[in-house]
């Protein structure tokens, strides 16, 4: 029986020193990716505030491409910025809407003729007006 004892406390041994060992693996596993996680979202955040902050253009100036872009009264900023991403023009609709908000812009409904090659703030200089310039009585894009 004593045999049968030191077998038990031998394979008790081996499981709890198994389990410590699978333990430790998914704990450092789950670091990780806790920390690939991290490091992705700074890269995204960067981006983004990059593109709010910075001058962002989808295209270089050789390659610029000319276009034409309805502003319908009544569209929201969210909707003129998916339209601009859509045809190219932007790089990314919410960074676009965040820069709008941040400057106190109003979008002024018309047809513009907006190239890739600009960035936000070129754009922005087309399209909108400073609220601080705007007349309530006139028809601002609305949001």
């Amino acid at each position: 029986m004593s045999k049968k004892k030191k077998k038990t406390k031998a394979g008790r041994y081996v499981i709890s020193m198994s389990n410590s060992v699978i333990r430790l693996f998914i704990d450092i596993l789950f670091y990780v990716l806790v920390a690939f996680a991290i490091y992705k979202f700074s890269i995204y955040a960067k981006s983004f505030c990059y593109q709010v902050f910075g001058n962002v253009q989808v295209d270089d100036y050789e390659h610029g491409v000319e276009k034409d872009i309805m502003i319908e009264l009544g569209d929201s900023t969210r909707d003129v910025g998916k339209r601009l991403e859509r045809e190219g023009i932007i790089v990314n609709e919410f960074s676009f809407y965040i820069k709008v908000k941040i400057n106190k812009l109003n979008i002024m409904p018309g047809i513009y003729k907006l190239r890739t090659d600009m960035n936000y703030n070129e754009i922005l200089n087309i399209i909108a007006v400073s609220t601080e310039a705007f007349d309530d009585e006139d028809g601002p894009v609305h949001d």
